[in-house]
This record gives C-alpha cells, structure tokens and sequence, in this order.
C-alpha cells in the first residue's frame, strides 16, 4: 500500500480502538421502573455483515470482476470472473475465481504468480479481449497490477500476463503497462491501478496512475497498442492542475451508444479531497483536454462519492451504476447514514443530470470516514445476465485471531426498474 494510505488507515482505526472497553449505556432509570432498580436498557442491535466471503477465511483485497462474453468455448461465456490481490506465504499473487451461477457462488480458479515477484503487489486488473489485438485472440484474459512497491532503487513496473482458458493458467506477456521512471524509494516514485479497453478502432489500450512525473504529485496516462506487442510511449489523460494534485484510480466502461466512459478520482496532498469525476471519450483514445477534470456525479440534494470509485454501465436499464469508497451529504460531512451501503444510479444513457441512491448489495459495516486501502476500496459492480440485479465485490476489514485482516465478499441486490 501507499505510504499515505497506512498512515490514513492507522488515523481510520484509531477511534474505535479508544473506544474499546467503553461503557455502552451509563444513563439513568426511567418509566416504571424506581431510582434504585432502573428499567433496562435493551442491547443495541449487533450489526450484520452482508455478502459472502470470496476467498474463505484468507485475506483477498482490491477485486475486480468481469464476465465472459468471447470465449472459443461458448460454455464459459457469461460465466463471471473475479479476482482479488492475496498473498500466499508472503508473495503476493492474482487470485483468480469462476461463478457459473451469476454470482451467486464463486469456486477458485486460478492464480498469477511470479517467481521474480518481490513482496510488494497491488491493484491487480483482469479483463477479455473483445476483439483480436494482433498477436492477441479475442477471449484472451489480461491482467495486470502494480509490482514492486516494497522494493527500493528499482522502478515499478505494470507487467501484464495473459490467460487462453478462462483464467486456470497465465503466461507473461513480456509487456508493461507503464513503468516508473524513478526508482521506488517512497512516496512519490510509483505507478498504479493499470486498466485495460479496447479502443473503437480496435487497438488495446491501459490506462495507470504515475506519481513519478517532476513537478506533479501524480497524474493519469494512458498508452496503446495496435499489434498486441509494441507500445506507445505513455502520455497525459488526465493532468494535475497544481502540483499537489492526485488524479488518479481509472475505470472505463463502453456505453451502449458505442462510447466510453472513464471514472476516476481527483485527490489532492493539500486535502485528500479526492473526489470522484467523469470524463467520455468517443474512441477511448482522445479524452480531451488533460487539464479538464469532466463532471461530477451528484444526486438532487448534492451527494457525492470521494476516492476510489469503479462504474459499470447496465444495458437492461441503459443507465449506469457508480459507487465510491466514502459517501458526503451536499455540505461536504460524511453522510453517516448512506456510508459505506450506497450506489448511485444515473438518470441519464450518458451519466449526465442528478443521480439517484439505492442500497449496497455488500455494506461495510464500519464504513471509512477517511481513505484508507481495504474498506470498499474500489469495489466492482457487474449486472445480472438478466438486468434485474447488481453483483458487487467489496472489501472490509474483519477481526481473525484479534487482528485486522482485508477480506472480500460478493452479493446481489435487486436493481430499480
């Protein structure tokens, strides 16, 4: 994890590990009951965790989830793949699960592993080709994450592996989506968040946040390739308007119009704001301007998402689905009682006017009130194969043997008609 999500997630657990042995209910009798023998207080309701754990009783953090609509074996499409970054005795590794049930249930199916791997991994990103990219069939599974955070005087790098049977194996595609320019020695020399489209003209396309550039504390690029193999050289997507500016955390998705969308957050070392904007783009190449931020999704009363947003578009509804790790009422507080349980719903085919609220298939029971890198951190919304209801992936985090472990868990909840 960052430097600066560690110290956001130490000042996150903080509070309510003060709060431990706290009394619960110190107030006086009442009603019937005499001075002396005060009525009792009924316990407070204990809270519920909603969905089911994807990797068991192990640690699983940062999913992502796709379906499977190009498969050469016409039995695996619209199975739904998931994946998560875990760690096995260690090494970090690209976790990767089936669902042939439309997410009701998710078996192991796969892991990305590497031997040249160092310890640090995050950001993990899967995704099929649409299309044949050059040397790339349609069907082929990338995936993608961030490698070597823990490893200083080498830069970090997005290597990108490859899979030909629906995720069971992976092979090196000898490929990065990015590679930092400095070596890691902190904050300030990494890269981040790959994420994978294929373009209207039918190139391959990754998208990453780079915080090596001079001059700016992290901006968003993207970089292509026609043939599978040979890359452009990265450029600008989205730029820091000042220096201490942090776009950042990209998703994209093709709406049904044939264009595309890209959420993202705008964070700032000044405030950490990081609130969550979108831009569209027609071929998925020219976003416009880097120094437009796009618009901001808000409901009619002004709530807004800040930090690590995903989006998914819903063909059935021809709307979009966006969540965000913290939810903030129109005057700028933590909405305490949407938080962590919310997902917007646009009104629009294109995301444009207010956005409406319904409630979270997965809610995070002590929902963040400040970033952090596991609490609905990037969570993957997918609709059913029928439209009527929402997947979700998120994480939370959970006591295992008195300590705080990351885990992920999945649910459907049913979608406005």
């Amino acid at each position: 994890m960052k430097l600066w999500q560690k110290l956001a997630l130490t000042a996150a657990l903080l509070p309510a590990l003060l709060l431990i042995g706290a009394c619960a209910s110190c107030g006086g009798g009442g009603g019937g009951g005499s001075p002396s023998t005060p009525d009792p207080v009924p316990p407070a309701p204990v809270p519920t965790r909603t969905g089911t754990l994807l990797n068991g009783d192990a640690e699983a953090f940062y999913p992502r989830a796709i379906r499977l609509a190009h498969q050469a074996d016409a039995s695996l499409n619209g199975a739904v793949i998931a994946s998560t970054i875990a760690f096995n005795g260690g090494t970090g590794q690209g976790r990767i699960f089936i669902s042939r049930d439309d997410g009701a249930s998710f078996a192991l199916q796969g892991a990305v592993t590497d031997a040249a791997w160092p310890r640090g991994l995050c950001c993990g990103s899967i995704y099929e080709l649409p299309s044949t990219v050059g040397v790339l069939p349609a069907g082929t599974l990338l995936w993608s994450a961030s490698v070597g955070q823990d490893t200083p005087g080498t830069p970090m790098k997005h290597p990108i592996y490859r899979s030909n049977d629906a995720g069971k194996t992976w092979t090196s595609l000898n490929a990065n989506c990015g590679v930092g320019r400095k070596p890691r020695g902190g904050d300030g020399t990494g890269i981040w968040e790959p994420e994978f489209l294929v373009t209207k003209d039918g190139q391959l396309a990754c998208m990453y946040s780079d915080e090596t550039d001079d001059g700016a504390s992290q901006v968003l690029k993207i970089m292509n390739t026609a043939d599978g193999v040979t890359w452009t050289a990265p450029r600008l997507l989205v730029a820091a308007v000042k220096a201490t500016d942090r776009p950042g955390m990209a998703v994209t998705s093709r709406l049904g119009d044939g264009s595309y969308l890209l959420s993202y957050e705008f964070c700032s070392t000044a405030g950490l704001d990081c609130r969550v904007y979108l831009k569209r783009s027609a071929d998925g190449l020219d976003w416009g301007s880097t120094a437009d931020k796009g618009q901001e999704p808000k409901t009619a009363d002004g709530g807004w998402f800040r930090h690590a947003p995903t989006h998914v578009w819903l063909p059935a509804q021809k709307r979009i689905a966006l969540v965000g790790q913290i939810l903030n009422t129109g005057a700028g507080a933590v909405d305490t009682a949407g938080n962590g349980g919310t997902i917007f719903i646009s009104s629009t085919a294109d995301g444009s006017g207010a956005w409406t609220a319904m409630a979270a298939p997965v809610k995070v029971l002590n929902a963040p009130n400040g970033t952090n890198w596991c609490q609905n951190y990037s969570s993957p919304l997918l609709p059913t194969a029928d439209g009527k209801q929402l997947i979700m992936l998120a994480s939370d985090f959970e006591t295992v043997n008195g300590a705080q472990q990351c885990r992920t868990r999945f649910a459907r909840g049913n979608l406005p008609s």
